[in-house]
């Protein structure tokens, strides 16, 4: 009997010990209040100090390239816009070619005479941005380029990084019949285009590259998580 009554002891301990604890009614579980964060409202616009056109002519057989900038570019009809590839569609672009700069004071003025000189209305190019594709990192972008009397586009990639916008495409000046201009510099330039094979070669094809840094201005805006 003292057995039995020994085991229901520890039944009912075994019982009270696994037995949860009855909750206390008066505890309530608290909320964590939202989290405010912060937006940024950007406008992206055009910074005319930062644009740079510049480019690289080939000479010599073997395909050398001479490098240059246009000291005088104008760049007009931009957008400010909270995307920044919209901020350039539609821009139009003027360079006066009297100041090319190759660095090489004895040059600048023969490429401005014999090649621009034998161009109609040499005096000065234009263009415009026809269409921009991809991501604010990345696309294609086409412009339009008028020389000589004639209009034809211009097809390249473009970078947009920390706000600087890059664009390089390759080109040819017999798109726009200019090959008599380019003719006519090489033979003021015979000489200096000479390679070892007695050859003086001037290519028609141009690299050309546009960058410019965009304006930034941003208001910050709080807005809930």
């Amino acid at each position: 009997m003292m057995m039995r009554t020994s085991v229901m002891i520890g039944l009912t301990i075994l019982a009270i010990g696994c037995t949860s604890p009855k909750e206390d009614s008066s505890s309530q579980e608290v909320e964590a209040e939202p989290e405010m964060a912060t937006q940024e409202d950007c406008v992206f616009g055009y910074n005319p100090s930062s644009t740079e056109v510049l480019w690289v002519a080939y000479k010599y057989t073997d395909k050398t390239g001479v490098k240059g900038v246009f000291d005088s570019v104008w760049v007009e009809n931009t957008s400010a816009s909270d995307d920044p590839l919209k901020v350039l569609e539609g821009a139009t672009v003027r360079i006066t070619t009297a100041s090319i700069n190759s660095g090489d004071p004895t040059r600048d003025p023969k490429i401005v005479e014999s090649f621009f000189g034998s161009l109609q209305g040499g005096e000065e190019l234009t263009g415009k941005v026809l269409k921009i594709q991809g991501d604010n990192s990345a696309g294609n972008m086409t412009l339009e380029l008028a020389m000589n009397g004639f209009i034809a586009p211009v097809e390249g990639g473009y970078s947009i990084q920390e706000n600087r916008f890059e664009f390089k495409a390759e080109i040819s000046t017999e798109t726009w019949a200019a090959g008599e201009a380019l003719g006519e510099l090489n033979r003021v330039c015979s000489d200096l285009h000479k390679s070892a094979d007695g050859q003086s070669v001037l290519w028609p094809d141009v690299t050309i590259f546009i960058s410019t840094t965009l304006s930034r201005e941003c208001d910050e805006a709080a807005s809930l998580n």
